[in-house]
């Protein structure tokens, strides 16, 4: 055998021991209080009362809940995120900051200052609506036959989606923009060109 051939053998075998001793050694354990994470970082879990922002959760303590798992209202009008911050009109619908539609609702948890919208193959019903700029709407949708999605045509409102399934009514809760006429459509295929569509008027 050449003196060449014998010596990556001999590495060879160096690595594997050093491997096999690494496997079997013993892993120290994280100290108590943290939580290990990626990449070999910990992350320290603080002590009840550490590390928690109050500022957001006393916003969150005057909130009230207009519809069951919708965003809150603040005391002043101001629809929040599930973090306490304001809710951002202008994001993608569904994300964080945007207001968060309800579960699926009775009838009975369906406020009596609600804008109740009902949905079908025909349109909107009613298919315009009037609301004062600032103001916290809660705007109701009930399908009145199959999958409907509300949407609004203003980028700046896009974050105000609602999508229901056949006889069912969701809603959500969002201060209303500036003054102006803002068109509202159903965002199902097909459903726009056969008339469903609408407007808020924002005074």
């Amino acid at each position: 055998m050449k003196k060449s051939t014998t010596w990556i053998i001999v590495i060879i075998i160096i690595l594997v021991v050093i491997a096999i001793i690494l496997l079997n050694a013993p892993k120290a354990s994280a100290p108590e209080g943290t939580v290990p994470e990626a990449a070999g970082e910990e992350a320290v879990i603080p002590a009840e009362g550490e590390g928690i922002e109050t500022e957001d959760i006393d916003v969150l303590k005057g909130a009230e809940q207009v519809v069951p798992d919708a965003s809150p209202v603040s005391d002043e009008g101001e629809v929040l995120t599930s973090e306490g911050a304001p809710v951002d009109n202008t994001a993608l619908p569904g994300s964080p900051e945007a207001p968060k539609q309800s579960r699926a609702l009775d009838e009975k948890e369906i406020p009596s200052g609600a804008v109740q919208l009902t949905v079908t193959a025909t349109g909107f019903v009613p298919n315009e609506f009037t609301v004062k700029s600032g103001q916290a709407i809660t705007l109701s949708l009930t399908s009145g036959d199959k999958t409907h999605v509300f949407k609004f045509d203003d980028a700046g409102l896009q974050a105000v989606a609602i999508g229901v399934a056949g006889n069912e009514t969701r809603a959500i809760t969002f201060n209303a923009p500036t003054a102006g006429d803002y068109s509202f459509y159903c965002d199902v295929p097909g459903h726009r060109g056969r008339g469903e569509t609408g407007v808020m008027h924002v005074k």
